[in-house]
């Protein structure tokens, strides 16, 4: 796991390279003072697939969704960019366990749980290395803090217990690679390649979201 993130930043930086050389050829997709917006999607979900890799599903349950991404990005030249990142992230774990029922003055199956959420902010700076009327193709890599909070619940009217743990303020980064397409004039789809969300937490690098899609808009 240690190497993963040397990997994505050779993968960040070899099409910096190749393309660098060759995307001042032609006019720019992107302006200084331009501003994007986007909103979108990351997979996979590592917790949530290690959990269920590693859980008899008869036995606990995994749901969840995210993480969901908004960003804004603001071209500060016509090559480079600053912006900031959010992300948020919920997983759900569930078993079933004897309840005490008072209907029926006896115990039963109830559901108990534990709910994760995860949210995170980061400051990210781009380099946009190809750009062409309808195409941007950009990398870069951003740093920031999150909050990570478990709680657990249950639906056993007589078994009632909550307990709440929040973690220490973790470090939060990201390292991608992406292509912006815009099919009609401001209004495009894009996409990232890396760890798009990650965590420094408790000495331990937890990668996420290795590729994400979603909706962008540009104002000019």
């Amino acid at each position: 796991m240690k190497t993963l993130p040397f990997f994505l930043l050779t993968l960040v930086l070899i099409p910096i390279s190749v393309w660098s050389k060759t995307s001042g050829q032609k006019k720019f997709a992107e302006h200084k003072h331009n501003i994007n917006v986007s909103v979108g999607y990351g997979v996979p979900s590592i917790l949530r697939l290690y959990l269920r890799q590693n859980t008899n599903r008869q036995e606990l349950r995994v749901s969840g969704y995210g993480p969901l991404m908004a960003k804004l990005d603001y071209m500060i030249s016509n090559r480079f960019s600053v912006g900031v990142n959010a992300s948020y992230s919920y997983t759900q774990l569930a078993w079933m366990d004897d309840g005490y029922d008072p209907a029926i003055h006896g115990n039963r199956p109830y559901e108990y749980g534990i709910r994760a959420s995860e949210l995170s902010g980061i400051i990210r700076g781009n380099y946009h290395y190809l750009r062409r009327s309808k195409f941007d193709a950009y990398a870069g890599f951003g740093f920031g803090y999150g909050r990570v909070s478990l709680s657990t619940y249950t639906l056993a009217p007589m078994n009632q217990f909550y307990v709440r743990y929040n973690f220490p303020r973790p470090y939060s980064g990201e390292i991608t690679t992406g292509l912006r397409y815009f099919p009609i004039n401001r209004v495009g789809l894009y996409t990232e390649l890396g760890i798009g969300k990650s965590w420094l937490l408790f000495n331990h690098f937890i990668p996420e979201a290795l590729i994400q899609m979603g909706v962008t808009i540009k104002f000019l």
